[in-house]
């Protein structure tokens, strides 16, 4: 794989294919964000942030917040294990 041939991180941030909202994606993100902030008083600042990160990650990829969230929440919990309540 060629390293090089790739765009460069300053020229693809300056022309999105799209315009960017940034009032809509942080009233997007902030169900995540809130969670993390809550998960972190139970469970530490690193497994929270990890879990707020990998949510919005798959709301960037599409998914809703709840099936985001349940889909996070599962990796951590073993098969058939029933999923928490959100705070």
């Amino acid at each position: 794989m060629n390293f090089y041939n790739h765009v460069p991180y300053n020229d693809y941030y300056r022309n999105p294919q799209q315009a960017v909202n940034p009032q809509q994606i942080l009233t997007l993100i902030n169900p995540a964000v809130s969670h993390g902030l809550k998960e972190a008083q139970q469970l530490g600042y690193q497994h929270a942030l990890t879990e707020a990160v990998a949510i919005g990650y798959l709301m960037g990829k599409g998914y809703d917040y709840n099936t985001a969230w349940k889909t996070v929440e599962s990796w951590w919990r073993p098969p058939g294990t029933p999923t928490p309540t959100p705070y």
